[in-house]
């Protein structure tokens, strides 16, 4: 039996599948890195979630500096990979499988099966989501805006958005 290796975020510091993440390697002795996008330079590499949140920590991050135009491109791969939630919520926002807003998700966490949160959402408001999410081990992405979010169901912004359908959800996330 094959088992998938596994490598740790040095962002978020997750345990994830190499597939699932980007390889960064040291590119010059000034402490700069580069993507190594077909995971091939011989040099150590270090790891990072293919996510919205670890790019944006890693582009501030002081000790791991990575060029702009390689943020740029991990961020157009993961564009590339991610499926287009906003158009899918948008053809689902009259169904009754939709839940909006951090205190009414709360209010029914035991029928939610999968978690979109706003890219720019507070760093207060994403930890109590991530971290109820992951207590309860509900699936979660971070995607678009909270203005872009708020355009599905009329509002000027919706921080997070939950499905509490369990076949949607798995079409969501797969």
């Amino acid at each position: 039996m094959k088992t998938n290796p596994e490598r740790m975020c040095v962002i978020c510091r997750e345990k994830k599948d190499k597939a699932d993440l980007f390889r960064i390697v040291e590119k010059d002795e000034e402490g700069k890195f580069t993507l190594d996008e077909k995971q091939t330079i011989q040099k150590r590499g270090q790891y990072v979630c293919k996510t919205h949140e670890c790019i944006n920590r890693l582009s501030k991050h002081k000790k791991i500096k990575v060029e702009i135009e390689d943020l740029l491109k991990m961020l157009n791969l993961l564009k590339k990979d991610s499926k287009d939630y906003l158009k899918i919520l948008r053809a689902m926002k009259n169904s009754q499988e939709l839940v909006f807003g951090i205190n009414m998700i709360f209010d029914e966490i035991e029928k939610v099966h999968f978690i979109i949160i706003a890219e720019d959402i507070s760093e207060r408001n994403d930890k109590r989501i991530t971290a109820k999410a992951k207590e309860k081990n509900i699936p979660y992405v971070h995607y678009g805006k909270k203005n872009e979010l708020g355009d599905i169901f009329n509002k000027e912004e919706i921080n997070v958005i939950a499905v509490k359908n369990k076949k949607v959800a798995r079409g969501l996330i797969e």
